[in-house]
């Protein structure tokens, strides 16, 4: 990696980390805080709006995601390489394609929201059941939204302005906050009657909480038009698809679409197992505070998935044009050097995440879910334990696709992937058979495992089309970072239980000072670890940080 492209790739994984950043701190707000105020966190309202709210996500990824994101920078690239017009006719079909598409697969989706719900939440309660695909009718349309914000942005991204993807959902929180707190000036803050008395959910009140959640999806997408025009692209609609280049992104899409559609079958595992804990659970006569169901896992997850958001993203998205260049012009060994630096520098950053999650979960929880019970947040602290697990495979993974993506290689990613689905539907059936306080729990080791054996699967495949991976610097990398995080987590660990028992409810004021005074530890132990072990990935992930210092004029001398 040159000096110059090495500065690129941190200056735009600031600008991308910066906006996430944001972005996540107020999508925090809005979730757990704000929706658990209005929800609570383990009651069977709370699992009933989650599911609805999350299915579009799901059914996005799964049904569209193929089409409009993962081959979307390659044909850009493609296409302004080979265009006399900068790929503006390309742009222009492809955006009218994306409207048509996406269009149509939303009204089907809409109009079948029984059908979905049934598919996910098959084990709720009828009655709660009901009120989910009330929620759902309001926010299946985010599909659409979606997959407008990500072909809108994709473009902006093959341009390498990759800021306004990354901060767009800022306008999406702030929307949707702003609607939160109109609910609760009109209807309050949670009760026990609002999370098991289904009569209190209103249609106007539903109308609400699944509207705003809408409106800044909607808001999130049309925003990205703006950076469109500043860059000069004005959008015509432009029906003449034959011909135009879309049909190698289509059979590229195929297998994504397929990938998609085979994930189908244990997330819909997973969400059943989830809703049928909470179920099993309030039959049982059990303390629901104490059970995890379908909102305390999206809670984890979306704790679980900060790391990955603000680190692991940010640096595999600001080097994928790169990577797709160096696909198309069979530099082979540039990019064997790029994978390989950029997968130990994730490594390294989901490593020290990792541990810090782990040994930090119930208070760390505990702040960010502090309109929720004590108790709760413990619940959801033991989910986000599990999932945890599987950080650093995650971070692998993320960069693996990113060449196949870059080689078009969407079949060879899907006959790799496709066992490990399997293996996660086998998981899920037995967590159905697990105690309700459990079940989730075991969801989320199943993931991890998984997580973790995945990339291995996929960095052998990729070996020969790369022509080699730099295998033995990757092994000998992880070796020494799983013991460089055994280290700082026994050390760390060690120093919290001085606090009292891990899995205690705690209050927010005990929570933030844990956090306060662990959290330099591990990080303290985890780079002198490093040190120690003489790692040369700490001068790695360092460079960046201080080449942008400099350009910032912090350490300048004198």
């Amino acid at each position: 990696m040159s000096e110059s492209s090495g500065h690129s790739v941190a200056r735009n994984s600031l600008i991308m980390g910066l906006g996430t950043l944001v972005s996540r701190i107020l999508g925090l707000v809005r979730s757990p805080i704000m929706l658990g105020a209005i929800v609570g966190m383990t009651s069977l309202a709370a699992n009933s709006f989650d599911v609805a709210n999350k299915l579009p996500t799901i059914i996005y990824m799964i049904v569209a995601g193929g089409l409009v994101n993962a081959v979307l920078v390659p044909a850009i690239v493609r296409a302004t390489e080979e265009s006399t017009d900068d790929g503006q006719a390309f742009i222009n079909k492809l955006i009218t394609l994306s409207i048509v598409l996406l269009g149509a697969i939303t009204l089907v989706l809409t109009i079948a929201s029984p059908l979905v719900v049934k598919a996910f939440a098959a084990t709720m309660h009828h009655d709660w059941f009901r009120l989910t695909v009330a929620f759902t009718y309001w926010c299946m349309p985010q599909v659409f939204f979606y997959g407008m914000y990500t072909v809108l942005g994709q473009i902006l991204n093959a341009r390498e302005n990759f800021g306004p993807y990354t901060w767009a959902p800022v306008l999406n929180n702030v929307v949707a906050i702003a609607g939160f707190l109109v609910i609760l000036a009109i209807f309050g803050a949670y009760t026990e009657q609002v999370g098991t008395d289904v009569t209190v959910w209103t249609a106007g009140r539903i109308a609400m909480l699944g509207g705003f959640s809408t409106l800044g999806i909607v808001a999130q997408a049309l925003i990205l038009i703006i950076p469109m025009r500043r860059l000069g692209l004005r959008y015509r609609p432009d029906f003449s698809w034959k011909g135009a280049g879309l049909g190698r992104a289509g059979k590229t899409s195929w297998w994504m679409f397929l990938t998609m559609l085979v994930s189908i079958v244990p997330t819909m595992m997973w969400s059943n197992v989830a809703a049928g804990a909470t179920t099993r659970a309030k039959e049982a006569g059990m303390q629901l505070a104490q059970v995890a169901g379908n909102y305390a896992h999206t809670t984890a997850y979306t704790i679980y998935t900060i790391p990955q958001s603000l680190i692991v993203v940010s640096i595999a998205t600001a080097v994928f044009t790169r990577l797709s260049q160096y696909a198309v012009n069979r530099n082979l060994e540039a990019m064997r050097k790029d994978v390989s630096s950029t997968a130990r520098t994730v490594s390294t950053l989901t490593f020290l995440s990792t541990v810090g999650l782990i040994v930090l979960a119930g208070p760390i929880s505990r702040l960010l879910a502090f309109t929720v019970s004590a108790e709760e947040a413990v619940t959801v602290a033991r989910v986000l334990i599990a999932m945890s697990l599987g950080i650093v495979g995650v971070g692998m993974q993320t960069v693996f696709n990113r060449v196949y993506y870059a080689f078009e290689d969407t079949r060879g990613n899907f006959f790799v992937i496709l066992p490990f689905q399997i293996a996660l539907v086998v998981g899920y059936w037995f967590c159905h058979y697990l105690p309700p306080q459990w079940s989730v729990v075991a969801v989320g080791l199943v993931q991890s495992i998984v997580n973790i054996a995945m990339p291995v699967a996929m960095g052998l495949h990729l070996r020969g089309r790369m022509e080699g991976i730099d295998g033995k610097r990757l092994l000998i990398s992880h070796g020494k970072l799983l013991a460089v995080s055994l280290i700082s987590l026994a050390i760390s660990a060690g120093i919290l239980r001085l606090f009292g028992p891990f899995a205690e409810p705690i209050s927010v004021g005990s929570a933030l000072i844990r956090c306060l005074v662990i959290a330099p530890v591990i990080v303290a132990t985890f780079l002198g670890a490093m040190r120690l072990f003489r790692m040369e990935e700490l001068s790695m992930m360092m460079s960046p940080l201080r080449s942008l210092a400099r350009k910032f004029g912090i350490g300048k001398s004198g």
